[in-house]
């Protein structure tokens, strides 16, 4: 097996399996964390930074690809000239790559749960708590079917990961302060209309410009109601909920720089 790994500091970082014949992919730097997916022979991988983790095989030393999850070094050997940042040099200071407990208890209200693969409002095949899956058969999730509602929501907070990553690429106002509720409101509304959508919207450059926040949300969340040029009901029931959650107050700070706290899921 050979990953080719094109890391974040835009270098190239070639990573071979030694003797593992489907390299896992786990929620944390754990030998018992949940396994979110599994790289096969001639996968391509990003790999995003490296972490010290539980040994395994004598080694602490895990790995985490831009999917958001953790391979161990045991299975893999890492080649080239390229410099492996760590985690946390990647992590601070940066927004919250996670969103707090009520967005996301948010978002799995209005995804609803899936078990098996089943196609949605778009006709495309989903599981877990709103992951579009890559294919027919969701082959990419490498748990056996039916999901638990456990597994669906490490495989949110997954797929969570690469949308705030998305969304702290196209907010650039370095001025702009947004607490968790601001941030995780964003994340459902950016998770429910996809991060291309979401990144060239007026919402985003109207934040980008310094206005007000709160009237930006006001006036353009509500817009996001339409599907194929109908006005859906769940959608409006959604951008509302988001809307109140975006105008709840916190203490806990997500952009620019994350205030991590318990809280944070």
């Amino acid at each position: 097996m050979r990953l080719v790994g094109l890391a974040l500091f835009a270098a190239v970082v070639r990573a071979a399996a030694t003797d593992s014949p489907r390299l896992k992919c786990r929620s944390a730097p754990n030998g018992n964390a949940l396994v979110l997916r599994a790289y096969g022979d001639r996968d391509v991988v990003d790999i995003a930074c490296q972490a010290q983790g539980a040994a395994v095989g004598g080694s602490t030393l895990w790995h985490r690809t831009q999917d958001g999850c953790y391979v161990t070094s045991r299975f893999v050997a890492i080649g080239g000239n390229a410099t492996e940042p760590t985690c946390a040099s990647l992590d601070s200071p940066r927004p919250c790559a996670a969103v707090a407990t009520p967005a996301l208890q948010l978002i799995e209200r209005y995804e609803g749960f899936v078990a098996r693969p089943r196609p949605d409002i778009t006709g495309l095949p989903t599981i877990g708590y709103g992951h579009r899956c890559a294919s027919l058969d969701c082959a990419e999730v490498p748990v056996a079917f039916p999901l638990s509602r456990g597994q669906a929501h490490e495989l949110l907070r997954m797929d969570l990961r690469n949308v705030t990553a998305c969304l702290a690429q196209a907010v650039t106002n370095a001025s702009l302060a947004l607490n968790a509720n601001q941030w995780g409101a964003l994340a459902s509304w950016a998770f429910n209309v996809g991060c291309e959508m979401a990144g060239g919207s007026q919402l985003v450059a109207r934040l980008n410009r310094g206005e007000d926040p709160g009237a930006v949300a006001a006036h353009e969340l509500p817009r996001w109601r339409i599907f194929h040029g109908k006005r859906v009901p769940e959608l409006v029931s959604r951008r509302a909920d988001e809307l109140y959650l975006f105008q709840t107050a916190s203490d806990l700070v997500a952009y620019p720089q994350c205030n991590s706290a318990p809280e944070m899921t």
